[in-house]
């Protein structure tokens, strides 16, 4: 299938499928859509009573929801075990080009975001 990089509001990439019309992340902003609902009214919420989390990602896409729990568990100091299920895997050649480190946890944190997705 034709996978597209494209920019959204805020800056961030997201994915574009031509034949089905369909975008990965709103076209308004992936990352104040993934901060939003993923993280302020989901981890950090569950977060508050909790210092251990597991996590199932039904549909894992280019693994921003993943790289941002990533990043949001650090900050908070709590343990999460992360899984996710993908039935179309994102090519490797497409994600070493989105701008999530570059853009939300710097470059330092591209190591840690492509190894989001060798699924360990």
């Amino acid at each position: 299938m034709n996978v597209q990089i494209v920019e959204t509001k805020d800056g961030l990439h997201s994915l574009y499928l031509p034949e089905l019309d369909e975008h990965y992340h709103s076209t308004h902003g992936a990352l104040q859509e993934a901060r939003h609902v993923f993280i302020d009214a989901g981890l950090k919420y569950c977060a508050e009573s909790k210092s251990e989390l597991s996590i199932l990602e039904i549909g894992f896409g280019t693994g921003l929801n993943a790289y941002l729990t990533l990043l949001e568990a650090k900050k908070l100091g709590i343990a999460v075990q992360y899984h996710g299920l993908e039935l179309y895997p994102v090519s490797p050649e497409v994600i070493t080009q989105l701008n999530y480190s570059g853009m939300i946890g710097g470059e330092a944190t591209q190591a840690e975001f492509m190894q989001l997705h060798q699924g360990d």
